[in-house]
């Protein structure tokens, strides 16, 4: 697939190459509300979290595998008007992984897949991408693939951008 991407481990980075993609991945949001013909600066940009921004159980960064050697969504909502979301890395905390590969979809559309597989050869199993932004109404689905059924911690490192003012509810 043309849109397969390769995950970096933050092993093999300079912590100065790991800020600046903090970095680009922030204004690569800005861009995107820019974009819509916003202005960034009526914008908080925040740590994303797991329920609040990506409808996951609760705010805890853990999915569950019901099959083993499948694809399942586990991410898949509509962004509300003025909310933009970046994501640009990955974690797995779990003691024993089970993803080996994660898919990700704008609207109906697959984008971005990324094997991370290799991270468990780390010490730290956390690996950066090229960021991938979703824009306020459009659909962020996410599908995971792992290799055995059960509960897996996988946290995505990303930011959330909302207008000021706004209450944030979870």
């Amino acid at each position: 697939m043309s849109y397969v991407k390769y995950v970096v481990p933050a092993d093999e980075l300079e912590l100065s190459t790991i800020i600046k993609a903090r970095d680009v991945a922030v204004d690569l949001l800005k861009s995107a509300i820019k974009n819509r013909g916003k202005d960034p600066n009526n914008y908080v940009i925040r740590d994303i979290l797991p329920k609040t921004d990506l409808g996951l159980a609760n705010e805890e960064w853990k999915i569950s595998y019901t099959n083993a050697y499948t694809w399942e969504t586990k991410i898949n909502l509509t962004l509300p008007e003025d909310k933009f979301i970046v994501l640009y890395g990955v974690q797995v905390n779990s003691a024993v992984p089970k993803t080996t590969a994660i898919k990700f979809y704008k609207d109906i559309n697959p984008i971005d897949v990324i094997e991370i597989e290799n991270l468990y050869t780390y010490d730290n199993p956390i690996g950066f991408f090229t960021p991938i932004v979703w824009s306020e109404s459009e659909t962020i689905r996410i599908d995971f693939y792992g290799n055995s059924s059960g509960d897996e911690y996988i946290v995505f490192r990303g930011f959330v951008a909302e207008l000021k003012r706004k209450t944030i509810t979870g």
